[in-house]
Parts: C-alpha cells; structure tokens; sequence
C-alpha cells in the first residue's frame, strides 16, 4: 500500500482543505495509506521564519518515508511547503492548482516576486502539476516550456456525494420568516473584495424589486460595508447577513438563485454544492465558472465588475420555469462531468505511476 501524504490545513482555508477531507474519505483510502501534513502555522514575508517554516516541515515529511506529496500550490506557502518536500526523503511531489499569484489583479513588487519568480520556481520543483480548472492551465503552461511532460492537465474537484432529496427544505425560510412567495438569492463564501461583494451591494441598493430577498453567508471584512451601506435593506428584511455557518447544505436547499459574482476564481466547490442542491446560478464568467455553468443553457453568466449585469441576470432567472430548467441543466451535467470517476479516477492514476 502506497503512503500518499496530504498537505492539509489546521485553520480554515476553505476550498482546498474541503478537497483533502473528500480525498481521505473517499474509496481511494481503501487502496492508499494517507497521512496528513497538517500545516499549523504560517511565515509571512518573514526570511528566517520561512527558513524555520521549511525545515519544520521537511522533519515532519521525512518521519513519513512517502511514496508521494499532494500539494496545494501555487502561491507562497505552497512553494514553501513544495521546497520542504523537495529537501526531504519523499518520492514524488505532486502539486495541484487551488489557486495563484497570477490571479490577482495586483502589480505591487510583492506580487512581481511571487509571481514571475516563486511560482515557476515551484513549479521546476514538482515532479507532476495539475490544475483544478482548465482555465488555470493558462497559468501553468507557460511556465513549464523546459517540463512539458509533468503537467498531467486538468483534475476537477469532485461533485458533492450529498442526495439532494434527503435534505429537508424549509429551514431558511423558517428562520428568517422569509415567505414562499420570494425569490431567495444567496452568496456562499468569505465575504471580501474578490468574491465582487461591492458589487452585490450596489445591485442590492439598486434593486427595486421587492420580490427578491438576498442572503449573505459567510464572514469577511465586508461584512462591515453590507452593515453599513444597506442598513434600510436589514431594516427592512430584504437582505440578512448570517456570518459563518455550519449547515450550508441545509440553508441551499431553500435558496432560488447562488449568485456568485467573484472577480477571480478556480473550481469553485461552494458552486458545486449550491448545483447539488438545484440553485439556479447567476455566475461571473472567470476561472472555472464557465466550464460548470453555461450561459442559457444551465444558468446565467455575467461580466465581473457589474451591479448593473447582477440586476439583469436576477431579471432573466425571476421565472420560476427558467430557474428549474436551469438548475436541472447544471446538475445532471456536473453530476456526470465531475463524478468521482472522472476526478478521484485521475488522482489514482498519479499516485499509481512510478
């Protein structure tokens, strides 16, 4: 039995470690000895404490004597974590694609370095790369022109195992005394500037159609601004703001549209389970949103940047028709195109390969 370790996280990183808790639990632990490397702490820009940072982890990858690393990457930490593995006595490392520098609309210095020198250093370091979305090979190609044969392409996160029938309906409505005849239109995830919140507020300032009802779930820094620039729409129970919660699943079930405005983004698994449980989605056209949500065939697709889009793409899904076509669309697609057979399937064959 092959020992696979798993970069995993302590603190709450959202997407990626949801992807390592399904990796682990899923059939593939049956063939595989997986360990976790569980990162505890972080370095900053720090040079003796990124120093500290390696080694830490290259004595904790040594104990392990793996036959292969799976890590987040790109980005800072994981080119620390990648440097780590490289120095110590694992087999093979192997880096998937969560998200990168080149991303981020930022030209700082900071960035410059992360991105035209941290990140194809990774990259040289890795014995095989592969992306959560097709749209990040953009990243990845050009930066592997002397290690072509070590990208492995695209392994997209696995569709949510949740039936979505099981799950009783009513909670949101209940608990926010929301009646049936509103259109509830949700966001899921860390509530900051590149998820397009400023954008969300505009169009909730903006909307005049007292039919919808928007819901914030999650926490982040502009939890502060939807406090503070639609305190009339609090008021008047047209827009609730429910922090960080643990029954994700449970409130989708009751939700209409997953408005989803992000200025940049990978493979988006809270998408995936807002498709699972037959949201109908409005959706920016970045990253791998596109290649989960087509535009009028199983949802809506807007530009980025664009209160005025959100509002009409609310318009276009207001018929409760539109929103069943589409959401029935988007799920028995992804259910087919992300199945564990088609994603897991790929990971076995990495970590079959010698």
């Amino acid at each position: 039995m092959k020992k696979i370790l798993l970069h995993d996280f302590q603190y709450n990183i959202g997407g990626p470690r949801t992807v390592i808790d399904r990796i682990a639990s899923s059939y593939l632990s049956k063939k595989y000895d997986f360990v976790r490397i569980v990162q505890t702490e972080t370095c900053g820009f720090n040079l003796i404490k990124a120093i500290r940072f390696v080694f830490h982890y290259k004595k904790i990858i040594d104990r392990e004597h793996g036959d292969c690393i799976y890590v987040c990457g790109l980005q800072y930490i994981g080119f620390l974590m990648t440097l780590a593995a490289k120095l110590s006595n694992v087999k093979k490392i192997f880096i998937v694609v969560h998200g990168s520098d080149w991303d981020v609309k930022d030209h700082s210095i900071r960035r410059c370095i992360l991105k035209y020198i941290i990140e194809p250093m990774e990259i040289r370091l890795a014995d095989k790369i592969a992306t959560v979305c097709d749209n990040e090979q953009h990243v990845v190609r050009p930066l592997m022109l002397a290690k072509k044969d070590a990208n492995v392409g695209t392994i997209y996160n696995t569709f949510p195992n949740i039936d979505e029938k099981s799950v009783p309906s009513g909670r949101l409505h209940g608990s926010l005394n929301i009646g049936n005849d509103k259109i509830i239109v949700a966001s899921v995830g860390r509530v900051v500037e590149r998820k397009g919140h400023q954008y969300i507020i505009d169009a909730i300032k903006q909307c005049k159609d007292t039919a919808f009802v928007f819901v914030i779930i999650g926490d982040g820094d502009y939890i502060e601004k939807y406090k503070d620039e639609c305190s009339e729409e609090i008021k008047g129970h047209r827009l609730f703001l429910l922090g960080k919660r643990n029954d994700v699943t449970d409130l989708l079930k009751d939700v209409d549209i997953f408005l989803f405005a992000s200025l940049n983004e990978n493979h988006s698994l809270a998408l995936l389970e807002a498709v699972n449980m037959k949201c109908a989605a409005l959706v920016t056209n970045v990253g791998g949103n596109t290649e989960i949500i087509k535009n009028k065939h199983s949802g809506i697709v807007i530009p980025p940047c664009s209160a005025d889009a959100i509002l009409s793409g609310l318009a276009s899904l207001k018929s409760e028709d539109i929103r069943t076509q589409y959401a029935e669309a988007a799920f028995n697609e992804a259910k087919m195109k992300f199945s564990e057979e088609k994603t897991l399937g790929k990971l076995e064959q990495i970590f079959d390969a010698d």
